[in-house]
């Protein structure tokens, strides 16, 4: 049962930073140092200090980017940089945008905390599995600011529509926070305070089960700070602001999420040919293929072929031509898998390219995949082709978006699937709402 609970969130103050959309930034684990230098230039108060602080060679265990975000985060509730919300409220957080395809639509939630739930109670459901490293750097923020400065990105079914409403009434009203982001999405939040409004949106999520899409590794930070206060204070009650996590729901059956694909490069191939690798693909898929002057005509073929069947665009740069890669038969690959999988997860994309085009044909398993030594990762397709162009890749393959069902069937079975499946946009802005955790 998840555990939906309003919270008296702290906001930047207009009167004392002037232009808010000077002190957001994106989610940290997509800034570059580039990117972080320029969020520093932007505002003395942006919450990158807060979030992703600078390291510096004078690093001590006194002195160091967690206890700095600690002070400023300190200093500015001090110096009313920083306003607490009155009393507990949920927060009706829309984005609009536009699709690659120039579709434009709105991505329609709210933000609140939400009770701490172990991974295997069924009430929250992660489909990736988790490094050690961010885990730990994120757990070190936390012990030193006891404070969420971005909230989990959650999913949830409910084909009624019911918060939905809701949240379409709030905004209605001027929102709080408007702000357009490097990207071009507009984010509009607004107050929810309305004890009968809250409560009902409580009740629809009561019993539904929370689909993890961005913040894996913040929300097993989180269980971890849990335990750990746990075990320091004694306090098990389940009641503490340490037992709960700032997150963003959003209604999956809305259809204003966008999933992206993220595109694999391919290099370090010994003796790769070619014409000997496409008559092995040809074994499963039917190749076709395309003159890159009819590259448009290509990706259009691709997003549409791959609606009903299980396609993949493939360019190498020894030919002016594109490969489209369609699957004839599922059924024929199966036994590839050696019975590992199952079969929602066979029927992947990622986990066809993985398993049959790289692994099977080209060599490169789950080992090389972690040592990262044959394979990098792109989001946009122009980038995948310039750097097989520029000879920096000998290989692209490209791929259509991941849908939202399979994620959800993926989740409930308690599965995991392969690195870099989903890019989920638009990506919620850091900085409108913070969460302390020691209220």
């Amino acid at each position: 049962m998840a555990v939906i609970e309003p919270f008296r969130g702290l906001r930047y103050n207009p009167d004392k930073v002037g232009d808010p959309n000077r002190v957001m930034a994106p989610p940290y684990d997509i800034i570059s140092g580039k990117e972080q230098e320029e969020l520093y230039a932007k505002h003395p108060c942006n919450v990158i200090r807060l979030e992703l602080g600078r390291t510096t060679s004078a690093d001590t265990e006194q002195d160091n980017r967690y206890t700095r975000s600690a002070a400023d985060l300190r200093k500015w509730f001090e110096e009313g940089v920083l306003l607490r919300e009155e009393k507990p409220v949920l927060y009706s957080y829309f984005m609009d945008y536009k699709t690659a395809e120039g579709k434009q639509k709105i991505l329609k939630g709210f933000l609140s905390r939400v009770l701490l739930e172990d991974l295997d109670s069924g009430v929250v459901l992660p489909h990736e599995n988790t490094l050690s490293g961010p885990k730990a750097d994120r757990l070190q923020l936390m012990e030193a600011t006891h404070a969420n400065f971005s909230p989990i990105f959650s999913l949830y079914s409910n084909p009624g529509m019911e918060a939905i409403e809701i949240l379409d009434g709030s905004a209605r009203k001027s929102p709080c926070i408007d702000v357009t982001d490097g990207d071009g999405v507009r984010h509009r939040v607004w107050t929810v305070d309305s004890k009968e409004e809250i409560d009902k949106i409580r009740r629809v999520l009561a019993d539904l089960p929370l689909f993890i899409a961005d913040g894996h590794h913040r929300y097993e930070t989180a269980l971890n700070f849990r335990n750990m206060m746990r075990k320091i204070t004694g306090k098990t009650d389940g009641r503490q602001g340490f037992d709960y996590v700032m997150m963003y729901f959003s209604n999956m059956e809305e259809g204003g999420l966008t999933i992206y694909p993220t595109h694999r490069l391919v290099d370090h191939l010994i003796n790769f040919n070619l014409p000997s690798y496409l008559e092995q693909v040809a074994a499963h898929f039917d190749v076709r293929p395309y003159s890159y002057l009819e590259k448009k005509k290509f990706l259009r073929e691709l997003n549409a072929v791959g609606k009903e069947r299980h396609a993949f665009g493939l360019y190498t740069g020894e030919s002016d031509d594109l490969f489209l890669l369609v699957l004839k038969n599922m059924d024929g690959i199966r036994p590839l898998f050696g019975g590992k999988l199952s079969s929602v997860l066979q029927e992947l994309d990622v986990t066809i390219l993985h398993t049959i085009l790289l692994d099977r044909l080209l060599g490169i398993g789950e080992k090389e995949l972690k040592a990262q030594s044959h394979v990098r990762y792109v989001k946009e397709i122009e980038d995948a082709l310039h750097t097989v162009n520029d000879g920096d890749a000998q290989l692209a393959f490209l791929l259509n978006g991941t849908r939202v069902n399979q994620l959800r069937e993926v989740s409930l079975r308690g599965e995991k699937m392969p690195q870099k499946s989903t890019y989920f946009y638009p990506k919620l802005l850091t900085g409108l709402v913070l969460n302390s955790l020691d209220d």
